[in-house]
């Protein structure tokens, strides 16, 4: 089976209890698949409800990166600012 890498982009760590130093350098997670992935953003949802929520975005088909996917947060404001 092939792995579904996910990187975490700046906007997880400044609204959510995670923290970068719970991860690699490279913010990177590795799954067995994207329904594994899903499962852990939506585990990680549980902890922070009334903020916002993390979603899971697939690579655009033009991006050069090894990443499959990105989470980012999403406020429960509805503003979402794009990572750097």
């Amino acid at each position: 089976m092939a792995d579904y890498i996910v990187e975490l982009k700046d906007s997880v760590f400044r609204e959510t209890p995670l923290t970068d130093a719970n991860f690699d350098e490279d913010r990177r997670l590795v799954f067995g698949s994207k329904a594994d992935a899903e499962g852990w953003v939506t585990e990680r949802n549980r902890e922070h409800t009334s903020r916002g929520q993390l979603t899971l975005h697939t690579a655009h088909p033009a991006d050069t990166s090894d990443a499959d996917a990105y989470v980012v947060f999403q406020s429960v404001k509805g503003v979402w600012v794009p990572d750097s």
